[in-house]
Protein backbone atom coordinates (compact mmCIF):
# COMPACT_ATOMS: atom_id res chain seq x y z
CA UNK A 1 0.00 0.00 0.00
CA UNK A 2 2.94 2.33 0.72
CA UNK A 3 4.27 1.69 -2.81
CA UNK A 4 0.92 2.72 -4.24
CA UNK A 5 0.98 5.92 -2.22
CA UNK A 6 4.49 6.67 -3.53
CA UNK A 7 3.28 6.12 -7.10
CA UNK A 8 0.40 8.52 -6.45
CA UNK A 9 2.82 11.18 -5.18
CA UNK A 10 5.08 10.73 -8.23
CA UNK A 11 2.14 11.13 -10.58
CA UNK A 12 1.03 14.25 -8.74
CA UNK A 13 4.54 15.70 -9.11
CA UNK A 14 4.44 14.94 -12.85
CA UNK A 15 1.16 16.79 -13.17
CA UNK A 16 2.61 19.84 -11.46
CA UNK A 17 5.62 19.86 -13.81
CA UNK A 18 3.38 19.59 -16.86
CA UNK A 19 1.22 22.45 -15.61
CA UNK A 20 4.30 24.59 -15.08
CA UNK A 21 5.55 23.74 -18.55
CA UNK A 22 2.28 24.84 -20.13
CA UNK A 23 2.47 28.26 -18.49
CA UNK A 24 6.13 29.30 -18.68
CA UNK A 25 7.77 27.48 -21.60
CA UNK A 26 5.15 27.66 -24.36
CA UNK A 27 2.98 30.68 -23.57
CA UNK A 28 2.21 31.37 -27.25
CA UNK A 29 2.01 27.93 -28.76
CA UNK A 30 -1.53 26.59 -28.81
CA UNK A 31 -0.54 23.33 -30.46
CA UNK A 32 2.09 22.45 -27.89
CA UNK A 33 -0.21 23.50 -25.05
CA UNK A 34 -2.86 21.18 -26.48
CA UNK A 35 -0.34 18.36 -26.67
CA UNK A 36 0.65 18.92 -23.07
CA UNK A 37 -2.98 18.98 -21.99
CA UNK A 38 -3.38 15.64 -23.72
CA UNK A 39 -0.48 14.34 -21.64
CA UNK A 40 -2.16 15.74 -18.56
CA UNK A 41 -5.42 14.02 -19.40
CA UNK A 42 -3.62 10.73 -20.03
CA UNK A 43 -1.81 11.04 -16.70
CA UNK A 44 -5.05 11.81 -14.87
CA UNK A 45 -6.64 8.86 -16.62
CA UNK A 46 -3.82 6.65 -15.36
CA UNK A 47 -4.46 7.81 -11.81
CA UNK A 48 -8.16 7.10 -12.17
CA UNK A 49 -7.44 3.62 -13.55
CA UNK A 50 -5.10 2.90 -10.64
CA UNK A 51 -7.76 3.98 -8.14
CA UNK A 52 -10.42 1.89 -9.89
CA UNK A 53 -8.11 -1.14 -9.89
CA UNK A 54 -7.67 -0.77 -6.14
CA UNK A 55 -11.42 -0.55 -5.64
CA UNK A 56 -12.06 -3.57 -7.87
CA UNK A 57 -9.54 -5.62 -5.91
CA UNK A 58 -11.18 -4.61 -2.64
CA UNK A 59 -8.08 -2.82 -1.36
CA UNK A 60 -9.76 -0.29 0.91
CA UNK A 61 -7.51 1.92 2.98
CA UNK A 62 -10.04 1.75 5.84
CA UNK A 63 -9.88 -1.25 8.20
CA UNK A 64 -12.86 -3.60 8.38
CA UNK A 65 -15.12 -3.57 11.42
CA UNK A 66 -17.92 -6.06 12.11
CA UNK A 67 -21.13 -5.01 13.87
CA UNK A 68 -24.05 -7.10 15.15
CA UNK A 69 -27.40 -5.39 15.69
CA UNK A 70 -30.47 -6.61 17.57
CA UNK A 71 -33.05 -5.32 19.99
CA UNK A 72 -33.24 -6.29 23.67
CA UNK A 73 -34.80 -9.63 24.62
CA UNK A 74 -34.50 -11.02 21.09
CA UNK A 75 -31.90 -13.72 21.69
CA UNK A 76 -28.96 -11.50 20.81
CA UNK A 77 -26.80 -12.59 23.73
CA UNK A 78 -26.94 -16.23 22.66
CA UNK A 79 -26.10 -15.36 19.06
CA UNK A 80 -23.25 -13.11 20.23
CA UNK A 81 -21.78 -15.86 22.39
CA UNK A 82 -21.69 -18.15 19.36
CA UNK A 83 -19.98 -15.50 17.25
CA UNK A 84 -17.48 -14.82 20.06
CA UNK A 85 -16.65 -18.54 20.06
CA UNK A 86 -15.44 -18.46 16.44
CA UNK A 87 -11.65 -18.65 15.86
CA UNK A 88 -9.70 -15.47 16.64
CA UNK A 89 -12.87 -13.43 17.17
CA UNK A 90 -13.07 -10.86 19.97
CA UNK A 91 -16.53 -9.47 20.68
CA UNK A 92 -17.22 -6.24 22.58
CA UNK A 93 -20.73 -6.47 23.98
CA UNK A 94 -23.56 -3.90 24.07
CA UNK A 95 -21.68 -0.76 23.10
CA UNK A 96 -23.27 2.66 22.76
CA UNK A 97 -21.47 5.84 23.90
CA UNK A 98 -24.53 8.00 24.57
CA UNK A 99 -26.61 5.46 26.50
CA UNK A 100 -27.33 6.31 30.14
CA UNK A 101 -29.35 3.20 31.00
CA UNK A 102 -26.43 1.69 32.93
CA UNK A 103 -26.14 4.70 35.24
CA UNK A 104 -29.47 4.21 37.00
CA UNK A 105 -30.35 6.33 40.01
CA UNK A 106 -28.73 6.99 43.34
CA UNK A 107 -25.02 7.37 43.91
CA UNK A 108 -22.44 7.07 41.09
CA UNK A 109 -21.26 3.57 40.26
CA UNK A 110 -17.65 2.41 40.52
CA UNK A 111 -16.53 2.45 36.88
CA UNK A 112 -12.80 3.22 37.01
CA UNK A 113 -12.11 2.68 33.28
CA UNK A 114 -15.24 4.34 31.91
CA UNK A 115 -14.21 7.89 30.95
CA UNK A 116 -17.55 8.63 29.26
CA UNK A 117 -19.69 7.79 32.29
CA UNK A 118 -17.31 9.58 34.63
CA UNK A 119 -17.58 12.65 32.37
CA UNK A 120 -21.37 12.51 32.75
CA UNK A 121 -21.04 12.32 36.51
CA UNK A 122 -18.71 15.35 36.33
CA UNK A 123 -21.25 17.33 34.26
CA UNK A 124 -18.73 17.95 31.45
CA UNK A 125 -20.32 20.35 28.89
CA UNK A 126 -21.42 18.92 25.52
CA UNK A 127 -20.73 15.45 26.87
CA UNK A 128 -22.40 13.55 24.01
CA UNK A 129 -19.98 15.06 21.47
CA UNK A 130 -17.11 14.11 23.78
CA UNK A 131 -18.56 10.60 24.16
CA UNK A 132 -18.53 10.01 20.40
CA UNK A 133 -14.93 11.21 20.10
CA UNK A 134 -13.78 8.91 22.91
CA UNK A 135 -15.78 6.01 21.50
CA UNK A 136 -14.42 6.34 17.95
CA UNK A 137 -10.83 6.69 19.15
CA UNK A 138 -11.21 3.70 21.47
CA UNK A 139 -12.64 1.52 18.71
CA UNK A 140 -9.84 2.54 16.33
CA UNK A 141 -7.21 1.74 18.94
CA UNK A 142 -8.81 -1.59 19.86
CA UNK A 143 -9.30 -2.68 16.25
CA UNK A 144 -5.68 -1.88 15.45
CA UNK A 145 -4.50 -3.82 18.49
CA UNK A 146 -6.65 -6.87 17.72
CA UNK A 147 -5.85 -6.94 13.99
CA UNK A 148 -2.09 -6.70 14.63
CA UNK A 149 -2.42 -9.83 16.74
CA UNK A 150 -4.25 -11.62 13.92
CA UNK A 151 -7.73 -11.30 15.41
CA UNK A 152 -11.10 -10.01 14.25
CA UNK A 153 -12.95 -7.37 16.27
CA UNK A 154 -16.75 -7.60 16.42
CA UNK A 155 -18.97 -4.99 18.06
CA UNK A 156 -22.32 -5.94 19.51
CA UNK A 157 -24.13 -2.62 19.37
CA UNK A 158 -26.70 -1.75 22.05
CA UNK A 159 -29.40 -1.16 19.45
CA UNK A 160 -32.06 -0.82 22.15
CA UNK A 161 -30.59 2.61 23.02
CA UNK A 162 -31.29 3.94 19.53
CA UNK A 163 -34.76 2.53 18.96
CA UNK A 164 -36.43 1.67 22.28
CA UNK A 165 -35.61 4.48 24.70
CA UNK A 166 -37.59 7.71 25.16
CA UNK A 167 -40.40 9.30 23.16
CA UNK A 168 -38.42 9.50 19.92
CA UNK A 169 -36.02 7.15 18.18
CA UNK A 170 -33.32 7.03 15.52
CA UNK A 171 -33.98 6.12 11.90
CA UNK A 172 -30.73 4.17 11.59
CA UNK A 173 -27.80 3.00 13.68
CA UNK A 174 -26.01 5.99 15.18
CA UNK A 175 -22.98 3.83 16.00
CA UNK A 176 -22.48 2.78 12.37
CA UNK A 177 -23.18 6.31 11.18
CA UNK A 178 -20.29 7.62 13.31
CA UNK A 179 -17.89 4.74 12.56
CA UNK A 180 -18.41 4.53 8.79
CA UNK A 181 -15.95 7.35 8.09
CA UNK A 182 -13.19 5.38 9.81
CA UNK A 183 -14.10 1.78 8.93
CA UNK A 184 -15.41 -0.45 6.21
CA UNK A 185 -18.37 -1.75 8.21
CA UNK A 186 -19.76 -5.25 7.74
CA UNK A 187 -23.01 -5.75 9.62
CA UNK A 188 -25.81 -8.17 10.36
CA UNK A 189 -29.08 -7.87 12.28
CA UNK A 190 -30.93 -10.59 14.17
CA UNK A 191 -34.69 -10.50 14.65
CA UNK A 192 -37.05 -12.41 16.91
CA UNK A 193 -40.82 -12.62 16.64
CA UNK A 194 -41.93 -9.30 18.24
CA UNK A 195 -44.52 -11.11 20.35
CA UNK A 196 -41.83 -13.10 22.15
CA UNK A 197 -39.35 -10.25 22.44
CA UNK A 198 -42.03 -7.87 23.74
CA UNK A 199 -43.24 -10.35 26.36
CA UNK A 200 -39.67 -10.74 27.55
CA UNK A 201 -39.25 -6.97 27.53
CA UNK A 202 -42.24 -6.65 29.86
CA UNK A 203 -40.93 -9.43 32.10
CA UNK A 204 -37.63 -7.54 32.54
CA UNK A 205 -39.38 -4.17 32.99
CA UNK A 206 -37.43 -2.77 30.02
CA UNK A 207 -40.24 -0.92 28.27
CA UNK A 208 -38.15 2.25 28.19
CA UNK A 209 -40.12 4.04 25.48
CA UNK A 210 -43.18 6.29 25.35
CA UNK A 211 -45.95 5.76 24.51
CA UNK A 212 -45.80 2.21 25.81
CA UNK A 213 -47.55 -0.70 24.16
CA UNK A 214 -47.10 -3.51 21.65
CA UNK A 215 -48.07 -1.35 18.67
CA UNK A 216 -45.46 1.28 19.48
CA UNK A 217 -42.87 -1.46 19.96
CA UNK A 218 -43.62 -2.99 16.56
CA UNK A 219 -43.43 0.43 14.90
CA UNK A 220 -39.92 0.79 16.28
CA UNK A 221 -38.98 -2.75 15.24
CA UNK A 222 -40.08 -1.96 11.69
CA UNK A 223 -37.88 1.14 11.64
CA UNK A 224 -34.92 -0.76 13.09
CA UNK A 225 -35.06 -3.63 10.59
CA UNK A 226 -35.74 -1.44 7.53
CA UNK A 227 -32.06 -0.45 7.37
CA UNK A 228 -30.90 -3.93 6.33
CA UNK A 229 -31.05 -6.04 3.21
CA UNK A 230 -32.62 -9.53 3.39
CA UNK A 231 -29.11 -11.02 3.26
CA UNK A 232 -28.14 -9.13 6.43
CA UNK A 233 -31.14 -10.27 8.50
CA UNK A 234 -31.13 -13.50 10.50
CA UNK A 235 -34.20 -14.77 12.33
CA UNK A 236 -33.68 -16.02 15.88
CA UNK A 237 -36.20 -18.79 15.24
CA UNK A 238 -34.04 -20.13 12.38
CA UNK A 239 -30.97 -19.87 14.58
CA UNK A 240 -32.32 -22.05 17.40
CA UNK A 241 -33.59 -24.61 14.89
CA UNK A 242 -30.21 -24.91 13.18
CA UNK A 243 -27.48 -22.93 14.97
CA UNK A 244 -24.67 -24.40 12.86
CA UNK A 245 -26.18 -23.23 9.57
CA UNK A 246 -27.14 -19.81 10.95
CA UNK A 247 -23.76 -19.04 12.49
CA UNK A 248 -22.02 -20.20 9.33
CA UNK A 249 -24.10 -17.72 7.31
CA UNK A 250 -23.44 -14.95 9.83
CA UNK A 251 -19.71 -15.68 9.70
CA UNK A 252 -19.79 -15.46 5.92
CA UNK A 253 -21.68 -12.15 5.99
CA UNK A 254 -19.14 -10.72 8.45
CA UNK A 255 -16.13 -12.29 6.70
CA UNK A 256 -15.16 -14.27 9.81
CA UNK A 257 -13.53 -17.70 10.10
CA UNK A 258 -15.97 -20.51 10.90
CA UNK A 259 -15.77 -23.77 12.81
CA UNK A 260 -18.50 -26.05 14.15
CA UNK A 261 -16.56 -26.20 17.42
CA UNK A 262 -18.39 -23.05 18.57
CA UNK A 263 -21.20 -25.37 19.70
CA UNK A 264 -18.87 -26.86 22.32
CA UNK A 265 -17.49 -23.62 23.71
CA UNK A 266 -20.03 -20.80 23.24
CA UNK A 267 -21.33 -20.94 26.81
CA UNK A 268 -17.96 -20.19 28.42
CA UNK A 269 -17.77 -16.72 26.86
CA UNK A 270 -18.69 -13.78 29.08
CA UNK A 271 -21.17 -11.51 27.29
CA UNK A 272 -23.32 -8.83 28.91
CA UNK A 273 -27.09 -8.75 28.65
CA UNK A 274 -27.86 -12.38 29.43
CA UNK A 275 -31.43 -11.65 30.50
CA UNK A 276 -33.23 -14.68 29.08
CA UNK A 277 -33.83 -18.23 30.26
CA UNK A 278 -30.23 -19.41 30.17
CA UNK A 279 -29.12 -22.93 29.22
CA UNK A 280 -26.15 -24.77 27.74
CA UNK A 281 -28.45 -26.12 25.03
CA UNK A 282 -29.60 -24.13 21.99
CA UNK A 283 -33.24 -24.99 21.36
CA UNK A 284 -36.65 -23.32 20.84
CA UNK A 285 -38.45 -22.12 23.97
CA UNK A 286 -42.12 -22.07 24.81
CA UNK A 287 -43.88 -18.72 24.61
CA UNK A 288 -44.53 -16.76 27.79
CA UNK A 289 -48.13 -16.42 28.93
CA UNK A 290 -50.18 -13.68 27.21
CA UNK A 291 -53.14 -11.88 28.79
CA UNK A 292 -56.40 -11.72 26.83
CA UNK A 293 -56.19 -7.96 26.35
CA UNK A 294 -52.62 -8.10 25.09
CA UNK A 295 -53.49 -11.01 22.82
CA UNK A 296 -56.23 -8.96 21.14
CA UNK A 297 -53.85 -6.00 20.74
CA UNK A 298 -51.26 -8.22 19.13
CA UNK A 299 -53.72 -9.74 16.68
CA UNK A 300 -55.02 -6.38 15.47
CA UNK A 301 -51.89 -4.23 15.38
CA UNK A 302 -51.05 -3.00 11.89
CA UNK A 303 -47.32 -2.66 12.57
CA UNK A 304 -47.11 -6.27 13.68
CA UNK A 305 -49.02 -7.39 10.58
CA UNK A 306 -46.28 -5.84 8.42
CA UNK A 307 -43.59 -7.79 10.29
CA UNK A 308 -45.67 -10.94 10.30
CA UNK A 309 -46.13 -10.91 6.53
CA UNK A 310 -42.58 -9.87 5.74
CA UNK A 311 -40.89 -12.44 7.96
CA UNK A 312 -43.51 -15.19 7.93
CA UNK A 313 -44.32 -15.06 11.65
Amino acid sequence: MEDLKNMQRQLDDALKLLDKKNISVYPDSESIISANHLQLNETKSLIERCEKALDDRGLDTKPTLRVIHHLACSGGTLVSKCVAALPNVFLLSELHPTSKLHMGGGKPKFLPADIITQSRYANVPDVDALAWKIFINNIKTTENHVSRLGGHLVIREHTHSDFCVGDSFEKKSSVVEHLSSEFNVLRVATLRNPIDSYLSLLSNNWEHFEPKGFGEYCKRVNTFISEYTPEQIFKYEDFVENPKASVQKIAKALDLPFTVNFLDTFNIFKVTGDSGRSSDTISPRSRREISNDLSKEMQNDRHYKILKEKFNY
